[in-house]
Parts: C-alpha cells; structure tokens; sequence
C-alpha cells in the first residue's frame, strides 16, 4: 500500500488509511525515511498489527469497566511513527479509543522485528 505523506507543521508528517492518521516526523524537510519505510510495513499488515495491539489491551484492561460493554470494540484512531520509546526507528505507537470511556485514549507501543510485532507497554490518558 502506497502511502501519501503531507506535511503538518515543521516537524511532522501525515499520512491517512481510512479513517486512521499516521504520523511521522521530519529528517531535513523530508518525511523520515525509517520511520516511513516502518509505516508501510505497519499498512501492509495492519489488521494483524491492530488486533495484536487489541488483543494486549485485553490482557490488562476490563472493557466492562472502563465503558461500560464487554464487547466494546477498541477504535484505532491513529499510529505514531516518531520514535515513541527511543528505539532507532523500530517502535510505534497506536492510538485507541473505547466508546463509553469518555475522553481516554488508549495507546500501545508496539516494537517491529523482522518476522512481527510485538506490543511491549501501554497506557491509558485522560484527555
């Protein structure tokens, strides 16, 4: 899948797939290569990559008590490519939200290998 970056701001790029945005940040006016060749891999395979990420959440979180519903499903909204966790360009981070669950935001940083990805933390901010 072929992805169109546009520039949002000095430092940050965006692609969208559907309804999810991806960001990327910027290596001397130009979309960061690393971080750009990561999101291709991640579009290329991204119902895997999300329900991995789901599938993490729901070793931690109790969807009934945070909104309301068991079967709530968890809404990628977006993917962050600029290096999230430090790690040279082999980690991102998604971006959930949970209807019901009033202004949280559910991220999982994910860590790519050469075979998969793998979620390695997440957190849950009120906004």
């Amino acid at each position: 899948m072929a992805l169109n970056f546009t520039r949002m701001g000095p430092a940050t790029w965006v692609a969208r797939i559907d309804h999810i945005t991806l960001y990327l940040g910027d290596e001397d006016g130009a979309v960061d290569r690393a971080q750009a060749d990561l999101a291709a891999k991640v579009a290329a395979s991204l119902p895997a990559v999300r329900d991995a990420a789901s599938a993490y959440l729901d070793l931690f979180v109790d969807r009934t008590k945070a909104c309301g519903r068991s079967d709530e499903p968890w809404w990628l909204d977006e993917i962050e490519f600029r290096d999230p966790a430090g790690e040279d360009g082999t980690a991102y981070a998604l971006h959930f939200t949970l209807a019901g669950d009033d202004g949280g935001l559910w991220t999982v940083e994910m860590r790519a290998f050469e075979d998969e990805h793998r979620p390695f933390r997440f957190e849950r901010r009120q906004g």
